[in-house]
């Protein structure tokens, strides 16, 4: 039989969801809806906060961070997952482009809470991450993405060549998580994810999607 029960030990977050949604977002809306591409400020302090819960483990592991394994002892920890979806849920009935334009919460920073090192953590962990997978002959088909990676032995550094579409919060982000291949030949299993800084000068912005929804976000081509 299966319990579609909201668990009880959820209640503080949805409740504190349900509030975000009704007094933060739902008032200035209509306001990033109109002016696309605009930053919208007034969520910095809301995602600090929600960094600081994360961090002292008062939302259950509901934002980025969730994935990230930092507790080994023994036990059932299970809910992160699902105090993520239940609180995305509860913020998307506001304005789905309000939730995506939360400063560090983007899917680039759950990909480097759940496998970065100890030192890629301490230097990106803080900041917002985008991810860069699409590309526009590779859509929902990621093994087919034509970036390519390749080392250069003199700095030690990876070198990218490709083009991606339709990153979320690409010009806003700090960094963006560009997946791309060591080599075409091999397929899937030569696939990787490279942290890019936003300002390297060699990461281009070619254009900001207009859309017919969802405007509050940025949606970027590089």
């Amino acid at each position: 039989m299966i319990n579609l029960e909201t668990p009880k030990k959820f209640d503080q977050l949805l409740q504190m969801a349900h509030t975000v949604a009704d007094e933060v977002f739902m008032p200035i809306s209509r306001k990033y809806d109109r002016e696309e591409h605009t930053r919208p400020k007034e969520l910095d302090m809301l995602a600090a906060l929600m960094d600081g819960m994360d961090d002292a483990g008062g939302t259950e592991g509901a934002g980025a961070a969730a994935g990230r394994v930092t507790d080994k002892t023994e036990g059932n920890k299970n809910g992160s997952n699902m105090s993520t979806a239940l609180g995305i849920v509860e913020l998307c009935r506001a304005d789905v482009g309000l939730l995506l334009s939360m400063p560090g919460q983007g899917l680039g920073n759950s990909a480097i809470a759940a496998v970065a090192n100890d030192e890629q953590l301490s230097r990106f962990g803080d900041k917002w991450a985008a991810m860069a997978i699409t590309e526009p002959e590779a859509g929902s088909d990621s093994a087919a993405i034509r970036t390519t990676a390749k080392l250069d032995e003199a700095t030690g550094e990876y070198v990218l060549n490709g083009e991606k579409i339709y990153v979320t919060s690409g010009e806003r982000a700090d960094v963006v998580v560009v997946w791309a291949s060591l080599d075409l030949s091999v397929g899937r299993p030569a696939i990787k994810s490279f942290i890019v800084e936003r300002s390297n000068p060699g990461m281009v912005l070619e254009r900001l999607e207009h859309k017919l929804g969802i405007r509050a976000s940025d949606t970027a081509a590089f």
